[in-house]
C-alpha cells in the first residue's frame, strides 16, 4: 500500500494577468522503502507540492492521503503521519537543539519527551550539541536537527524540500546515507516513504529510488534514474536538459 498518494492534486493562485497553475494534475504514489525525488527546473512547482503534501497550503482541487488518511477531511492525522523538512526552516539561533526537539515532541503529544529527543538526535548524529545554541551550529549541523525535529515522532512518510541544498560534499553525503537508512526496510519497520524536492541530479545518481520530472508544474515523467539516464545516451545530465530544454517556451 502506498504510504502517500495523491490523485489529480492541483494548486492555482490568483495572478496579475489571470489564475497561475503551480500544480497541475499531480498523481502519484510512494511506497515504504521508496526514496523518490521530484525534479525540475526552478519554478517547476517542487516547493508548492511539498507545502500541499505538508498541509500548509489547500488544494485547489485532487486530493492527498497520508498513510491513508485524506489531507481535505482529515488534516492532524494526516500530519502526524509524516515529517517535513521546508526548504528554509525558521531561523531559532537563540534556542538549543533540544529546545527545538521539545517543543515539536510536545506539539505531537508524545508521552516520554526525552526519550524520544534522545532517539532522534542520536539516529541524525546531533545528539552531541542538544544542549549548544542553534547559532553556534554549522549548516550541515543545523540541517540535522531538523531533520531530528521531523524525526520525532517516527512517522512513516518524510517530505524533504532541498534537504542538502548549501551543504558540503561531506555533509550530502553523511545525509544520503541517513535517508537511505531510514528508508531501508528492517526486522522492526516496513521502511520509511520518502519524497525529496531537489534540483541536484548527483541527488538522482547517489540517493533516488524513483524520479518525477516536474515541469511548469505537471509530470512529465516517472522514472528510475537509470532508465533517465539511457535516454540521454548514459548521461543523466543531458537527459534531463533536453527534457526540460524542449518545453521551455511552452
Amino acid at each position: 500500500m502506498a504510504l502517500l498518494a495523491t490523485q489529480a492534486l492541483t494548486k492555482t493562485f490568483a495572478g496579475a494577468a489571470g489564475p497561475v497553475t503551480a500544480v497541475n494534475n499531480v498523481s502519484v504514489e510512494i511506497a515504504a522503502g521508496e526514496i523518490v525525488g521530484l525534479m525540475g527546473p526552478n519554478g517547476a512547482g517542487k516547493s508548492t507540492t511539498m507545502r500541499l503534501l505538508a498541509g500548509f497550503l489547500p488544494a485547489t482541487s485532487g486530493r492527498a492521503e497520508i498513510n491513508g488518511h485524506p489531507l481535505h477531511t482529515h488534516a492532524r492525522l494526516a500530519q502526524a503521519n509524516l515529517g517535513y523538512l521546508p526548504e528554509v526552516p525558521p531561523e531559532e539561533d537563540d534556542l538549543t537543539p533540544h529546545h527545538l526537539l521539545t517543543l515539536h515532541a510536545l506539539s505531537h503529544n508524545l508521552k516520554n519527551i526525552e526519550h524520544s529527543i534522545e532517539s532522534s538526535s542520536k539516529l541524525t548524529r546531533c545528539y552531541p550539541y542538544l544542549h549548544r545554541p542553534m547559532g553556534e551550529l554549522s549548516k550541515g549541523m543545523k540541517q540535522r536537527v531538523h531533520l531530528a525535529c521531523a524525526l520525532i515522532h517516527n512517522p512513516p512518510v518524510l517530505l524533504l524540500d532541498e534537504p542538502t541544498d548549501g551543504l558540503d560534499p561531506n555533509q550530502k553525503h553523511e545525509l544520503r546515507l541517513m535517508l537511505k537508512k531510514l528508508a531501508a526496510p528492517s526486522d522492526t519497520s516496513p521502511g520509511k516513504a520518502i519524497l525529496v524536492s531537489t534540483h541536484l541530479l548527483e541527488e538522482a545518481e547517489q540517493l533516488l529510488t524513483r524520479i518525477l520530472i516536474l515541469h511548469r508544474g505537471n509530470i512529465l515523467m516517472d522514472t528510475t534514474p537509470a532508465e533517465l539516464a539511457r535516454q540521454g545516451g548514459g548521461d543523466l545530465h543531458r537527459a534531463f536538459r533536453v527534457l526540460t530544454t524542449n518545453r521551455a517556451g511552452e
